[in-house]
């Protein structure tokens, strides 16, 4: 893969930073993973483990074939035509994705902020910033998410600490109430929305200075995100109780809870200003990546070109797609872990077993 201005390469420490903060973007707010009530948290540690194995497959074959992106290697496993197949692919769900994300972020703005700003206008705006940082550079998204990341942590931890006078201990009893089934539901949202869409940054691994270390990179992320992404559900459990899967936004809500005397409340607003910061993120990738997977599939030397149509793509997408809220939280929860999961898991595990099977031949000749 070639690379392209002098922003267009970065660490590996930067490629670790960029996905957490990509990550927790909207596990902080968005109803996933919660199917299970009260005992979510197993549904957040069930997800983890599916997702070390989800990221573990794209990482093996990126590690295995250096400076190449999984379009890339789909062309090197399969021939050029399917080859080609892959690549649209992994570009609709780039677009498709991106565009949930948009309008997450549009909803949510209108809902606590802008509530007459019509969401056309909010989302014309954030697109037109992110595709400013995507002619930068993906060293500048990086760079940006090294400072999101400090916000990210510090805040997450200060909310945890400031929520612990409003727990209730008794509100993750009694376990299993509900059974596995509710508690494998949610894991599964976890494991493709959280987890999952991180299938993107196979596009970025090419732009890694070291990618002998990218599936330690990767793997070190899941775990660490997983064990944030666990304590949160479990705060937001002990704070809320049973009215927890009610909510459209529950992070959000329990912040509302937050009150220290009488000079330490009303702080949704630090949250909100937190999580703004990490949708932009994700949704540079969202639109980075779609872009090199489209320029990489036509056989285009210069993914930018590309940033403003497919930028416009997604603007116009996160408008159409549902007419509500309710509708985008009801398709993410019930339907988008099974309708990704051919882009998560089915084409990169024939990928992994045509690499196997192509190594094997190999040694055997």
């Amino acid at each position: 893969m070639e690379i392209y201005g002098p922003n267009d390469r970065i660490s590996n420490l930067e490629l670790w930073i960029l996905m957490f903060v990509f990550t927790m973007g909207s596990s902080l707010n968005l109803q996933i993973g919660y199917a299970a009530g009260h005992d979510s948290w197993l549904s957040a540690a069930l997800g983890t483990i599916a997702g070390l194995g989800i990221n573990w497959i794209y990482a093996f074959l990126c590690q295995k074939y250096p400076r190449k992106s999984l379009v890339e290697i789909a062309r090197i496993l399969f021939g050029p035509w399917l080859g080609i197949g892959v690549g649209l692919l992994y570009t609709w769900y780039g677009v498709f994705l991106g565009a949930y994300v948009l309008r997450n972020f549009t909803d949510l703005t209108g809902s606590v902020l802008l509530p007459r700003t019509p969401s056309i206008i909010v989302g014309s705006i954030m697109i037109c910033v992110v595709a400013w940082t995507l002619f930068k550079g993906v060293e500048v998204i990086c760079r940006c998410a090294i400072i999101l990341l400090v916000l990210t942590v510090v805040s997450t931890l200060l909310i945890q600490l400031l929520q612990i006078p409003d727990m209730d201990p008794t509100a993750v009893l009694p376990v299993l109430e509900s059974g596995w089934m509710p508690i494998l539901k949610g894991a599964g949202q976890i494991a493709t929305v959280t987890f999952g869409e991180t299938v993107l940054f196979s596009m970025l691994i090419p732009y890694v200075t070291r990618p002998a270390a990218v599936q330690k990179t990767v793997l070190s992320m899941v775990a660490v995100v997983g064990t944030f992404i666990v304590v949160q559900v479990l705060a937001v459990i002990l704070v809320l109780g049973e009215i927890t899967s009610n909510q459209l936004f529950p992070s959000y809500t329990a912040l509302t809870y937050i009150g220290v005397g009488d000079f330490i409340e009303r702080i949704e607003p630090f949250g909100f200003t937190v999580w703004i910061f990490n949708e932009f993120t994700k949704l540079c990738v969202c639109l980075f990546a779609t872009t090199l997977a489209f320029s990489q599939t036509i056989g285009s030397r210069d993914y930018r070109f590309y940033i403003i149509p497919l930028g416009l793509l997604i603007l116009v997408g996160s408008i159409i797609i549902h007419p509500n809220q309710l509708d985008v939280v009801a398709f993410v929860k019930d339907v988008w872990p099974l309708y990704s999961v051919p882009f998560l898991i089915l084409v990169p595990l024939c990928m992994l077993v045509v690499a196997l099977m192509k190594r094997k031949s190999w040694i055997l000749k």
